[in-house]
C-alpha cells in the first residue's frame, strides 16, 4: 500500500498543531519509522491476527479471546491516512484486568480510500466479531481520527445495516478527543488552520457533511449510549464533543462529555488504560454498565 508524502506530512502537521509543542516533539521522532512498521505502542501479549477482507489492512487482533466479558473494539488514530492497529500501548492489559477481549481493528487509509470505506472496514470487524463471538457486548473505543470512525458507525445505520446489525446493537462508544464529528467546519485561518483544513479536505474531499455523525443524529432511531473525552487544552474537540453530545441528547440518546485536564492529544490515547489512569476508570465502569 502507498500513500502521498503530502497528505502523510499534512497529518502528522496536524496532529503537531492540535497538540501542541510536546507532542510535536514525541512526532518528530516517530516520522522517522516507516508507516506500517509496529510502533512503539505495539504490545507483547499474545495476540490472533484475524483478516476481514481481501486488503491487507481489513484486519483485526484479538487479545485475551478467552476472556467471558465484553469486547472492547479499539479504532486507531492517525489523521485517518496513517496509523497501525498495533498501537494499543496499554489496552490489552486493562482488557485482561476487567475481564475484557481486546479487537484492536485495522482498516485501509486515505487516500486509497474515504472514510466512508473505512467505517466501511470497522462494521465488518464488528460483525465478525459478532459472529465468532456471539452473546458477548461490543464496546467501540477511537482516539482521534479513529474516534470520528466510531462515532460514525454508531451514528450511520448504513454501515452496520450492511453487515446485518444496527447501531443499537453495540454496548456503548467511547470516544477518545476526536475533532471531526462534524467535519464541515471552517478551522480557522493561518498556519494551523491552512493545514488542518487541507487535511480535511485530503480525507472527506465533498462528502464532509455526509460523513459527518453529528450532522446524521436523528430522533425517533435508537443508539448506544456515547462516553465522549477531550483534553482540556483543545477548543476544537471541546466544541466538537459537546456539539455531537447534545445532538444525540436532543434525539433521546445518552451521551456524557468528560474533560481529561491533564492530558495531551497524545497522552489520552497512551496512557488510558493504564493502572490508575482516570479516563480508563470512568470507561470500565461506562463498559460495566454504570
Amino acid at each position: 500500500m502507498t500513500i502521498s508524502r503530502r497528505s502523510a506530512v499534512l497529518a502528522v502537521v496536524a496532529s503537531v498543531v492540535a497538540a501542541g509543542p510536546a507532542f510535536a516533539q514525541v512526532e518528530r521522532g516517530r516520522w522517522r519509522q516507516r508507516r506500517h512498521r509496529p510502533a512503539n505502542g505495539a504490545s507483547g501479549m499474545p495476540h490472533v491476527r484475524t483478516p476481514v477482507g481481501p486488503d491487507p489492512l481489513q484486519f483485526y487482533d484479538l487479545y485475551g479471546g478467552e476472556a467471558d466479558g465484553s469486547i472492547l473494539a479499539f479504532i486507531h488514530g492517525g489523521g485517518w491516512s496513517r496509523g497501525d492497529a498495533t498501537m494499543v500501548h496499554a489496552l490489552p492489559d486493562y482488557a485482561r484486568r476487567h475481564g475484557l477481549s481486546l479487537a484492536s481493528i485495522s482498516y485501509r487509509l486515505v487516500p486509497d480510500v474515504t472514510p466512508r470505506e473505512q467505517a466501511q472496514d470497522v462494521a465488518a470487524a464488528v460483525a465478525h466479531l459478532r459472529r465468532h463471538f456471539p452473546g458477548r457486548r461490543i464496546v467501540l473505543l477511537g482516539h482521534s481520527a479513529g474516534a470520528h470512525l466510531a462515532a460514525l458507525v454508531g451514528v450511520d445505520a448504513a454501515y452496520l445495516d450492511a453487515v446485518g446489525l444496527a447501531p443499537a446493537d453495540l454496548a456503548g462508544v467511547i470516544l477518545l478527543d476526536g475533532a471531526g464529528y462534524d467535519a464541515t467546519g471552517d478551522r480557522g485561518g493561518g498556519f494551523s488552520g491552512r493545514v488542518l483544513n487541507r487535511l480535511y479536505a485530503d480525507a472527506f474531499g465533498d462528502q464532509a457533511a455526509a460523513l459527518s455523525p453529528t450532522l446524521l443524529v436523528r430522533a425517533g432511531r435508537a443508539y448506544p449510549p456515547f462516553l465522549i473525552f477531550h483534553i482540556e487544552s483543545r477548543a476544537d474537540s471541546r466544541d466538537q464533543s459537546q456539539g455531537l453530545a447534545e445532538a444525540l441528547r436532543a434525539a433521546g440518546g445518552h451521551a456524557e462529555v468528560v474533560v481529561a485536564p491533564a492530558d495531551s492529544h497524545r497522552d489520552i490515547n497512551v496512557e488510558f488504560g493504564v493502572a490508575g489512569d482516570a479516563e480508563g476508570e470512568r470507561a470500565a465502569r461506562f463498559i460495566a454498565g454504570g
